[in-house]
């Protein structure tokens, strides 16, 4: 189902983001993909499941959790589908730029086997037409609210599958490269397992004066992708945490207070995801695997 307005977005959202457990040798690691169909030049869509790279790293095997769907088209949450991926650190294609951390998975194989065994999904897919454009995100206010949806280890809802969405605000500006490198901050809520989750602008909606109505309804656009937390010593000193969830025996692993003040999200701008579109064509006219 892809998005073609903000509208839509909104009303879909939940479905478009999947939380990915990974096994390592260490335990299990936990983090937040999200769905994105890249447009190919035959009109079709290729699905891909983008992440971040260290969500993956060192996974033996993998999987992923989206909502069932039953023959009357029905939505059944408390029957999640388990897309299990061997080798799955292996099938995950990096982003071209190394210090870049982000992964792509095609997922159309996986979906397919689904499908092939007898059962149906529900998947809203990010595309080109959820992000929003350049010329609008250079004209956003420093301070401008956003939403990240994500499966932060302990707080999400394995009964309902559906993320748990953390508002907040834009730390930095979402056009300007923080430190140079492609990315922003957002004064939000970041957990363990929140690592890989889209980060959105919220629109409210414009409110009517006297008896005029409302001339927009509220809607999201896509801004980035949520990879790690920035703190700050009291020394001064700085470091950045990747937002992984880790599990042993099937109980999360509380992660090592941070200190100093608060963290704040690093965010990958949309520009990064829209990188892999390259590595997509290739992969369609069979220059490489897809696995």
């Amino acid at each position: 189902m892809p998005l073609a307005g903000s509208q839509k977005l909104t009303d879909e959202v939940g479905y478009c983001v999947a939380r990915i457990e990974c096994d390592t040798p260490t335990g299990v690691q936990c983090g937040t993909g999200f769905f994105f169909a890249f447009q190919l030049e035959n009109g079709k869509r290729s699905p891909c499941l983008i992440t971040s790279r260290h969500v993956v790293h060192g996974a033996r095997s993998g999987r992923f959790f989206i909502t069932r769907k039953d023959a009357d088209g029905r939505l059944q949450p408390q029957q999640p589908l388990e897309c299990r991926i061997p080798d799955f650190e292996d099938k995950c294609h990096p982003h071209p730029d190394p210090s870049i951390d982000l992964v792509l998975v095609f997922a159309g194989a996986s979906l397919q086997a689904i499908k092939a065994e007898g059962n149906d999904y529900h998947i809203t897919y990010l595309s080109r037409s959820a992000i929003l454009p350049r010329e609008q995100r250079a004209e956003l206010a420093h301070l401008e609210a956003v939403a990240v949806l994500g499966y932060p280890l302990g707080l999400w809802d394995p009964q309902q599958l559906q993320p748990v969405a953390r508002l907040g605000i834009t730390a930095t500006h979402a056009d300007l490269p923080y430190g140079g490198a492609p990315q922003f901050l957002v004064d939000a809520p970041c957990h363990p397992g929140m690592g890989g989750a889209p980060v959105f602008l919220c629109t409210p909606a414009t409110a009517g004066e006297g008896s005029m109505p409302a001339q927009r309804s509220p809607g999201v656009a896509l801004l980035g992708v949520l990879y790690a937390q920035r703190h700050a010593h009291l020394q001064g000193e700085t470091g950045v945490e990747p937002l992984v969830g880790r599990m042993r025996a099937g109980r999360p692993v509380p992660p090592t207070p941070l200190p100093g003040p608060a963290p704040l999200g690093a965010v990958l701008s949309t520009d990064k995801i829209l990188d892999f579109e390259p590595l997509v064509r290739a992969m369609i006219h069979g220059y490489i695997s897809k696995y």
